[in-house]
């Protein structure tokens, strides 16, 4: 099932909820039932929660500031599943000397790989039965521009929302299933701690937008402000998206968050590189961040090491 959604163009008169409607698509058997309120199928954040208007200079400066991932971020919320991966995809495009951010984001429920794992290990007696969740992955498709003093804008009637069965398992990009439980490996540099920042309007601490801010900060992409790289690489492209960010609330039995950017460049050695951060509420606003490569040449072109030959 696909939705096209029409609304304000602007940030400044963001709707609560996007008004959307079928793109003509054919329906999919394991689409959400007609009969519920599509809105509420494909309802979005509104980014501050209580409009501009009832910002502090504080809260503006951080709004400003807010590139096209976290935008994006905050717009899809948090997936409405007990265990998830959020995948961030973005494609900067220069349209009639105009620069654009695309990007994708896709919620995966991961409950049923957890479930099935449990169930295997324990039996269904032993297992949390809220685990048993079948709900469709969803996915969006999000157009963000540059605008004075703000470093995205977004332009909600380019707004496609989709959604897919659990089934759907497609690779991302770190060689590992999107809905699997997986966990990237190989060799990472010496962890540091890295600050974490939350809006000053979000009422709790929200995980997913906190991260993609500090791998944002610890990439080079957000200092004083969003400052994009001056080159994009050659190949960037939908199948190849410049930057990929993952996040999962399920990094183990262990709990927390982990989360990785991984952002590719046109290097002979260094095929992308990849900083990551593992977080958890106990952690009071600090992070365990580290860094790695993918690299070109190798054995396993898929596990993050220290350094590429």
């Amino acid at each position: 099932m696909v939705f096209r959604c029409f609304g304000k163009a602007a940030a400044l008169i963001l709707p609560l909820v996007v008004a959307c409607g079928p793109a003509g698509a054919e329906i999919p058997s394991h689409a959400l039932p007609m009969g519920e309120p599509i809105l509420a199928q494909t309802a979005l954040r509104q980014v501050p929660p209580n409009g501009l208007d009832s910002l502090d200079e504080a809260g503006f400066r951080y709004f400003q500031t807010m590139g096209p991932l976290e935008y994006a971020a905050r717009l899809a919320g948090t997936p409405n599943v007990p265990t998830w991966r959020v995948r961030l995809r973005l494609v900067p495009e220069w349209q009639d000397f105009n620069l654009t951010y695309q990007v994708k984001v896709d919620h995966y429920n991961l409950s049923p790989s957890l479930y099935g794992s449990l169930v295997d290990s324990y039996g269904a007696d032993n297992v949390d039965p809220s685990l048993d969740n079948t709900s469709d992955h969803q996915h969006l498709e999000l157009v963000f521009f540059p605008v004075m003093n703000v470093a995205a804008d977004w332009l909600s009637e380019a707004t496609v929302a989709n959604w897919s069965g659990v089934e759907t398992n497609p690779i991302c990009g770190l060689g590992l299933g999107c809905a699997s439980l997986d966990v990237p490996s190989g060799e990472w540099a010496s962890e540091t701690t890295l600050a974490m920042e939350a809006a000053p309007w979000d009422r709790a601490n929200e995980p997913i937008y906190m991260m993609v801010r500090a791998l944002a900060q610890r990439a080079g992409w957000l200092q004083q402000g969003w400052t994009m790289p001056n080159e994009i690489p050659e190949g960037t492209g939908n199948e190849r998206p410049w930057v990929e960010v993952l996040i999962t609330n399920y990094p183990g039995n262990g709990g927390g968050y982990l989360a990785q950017w991984i952002e590719r460049g046109a290097d002979d050695s260094v095929r992308a590189t990849v900083h990551q951060i593992y977080y958890d509420d106990w952690m009071e606003m600090e992070g365990s961040a580290s860094t790695g490569y993918l690299c070109q040449r190798g054995s396993n072109t898929s596990d993050v090491r220290t350094l590429c030959p």
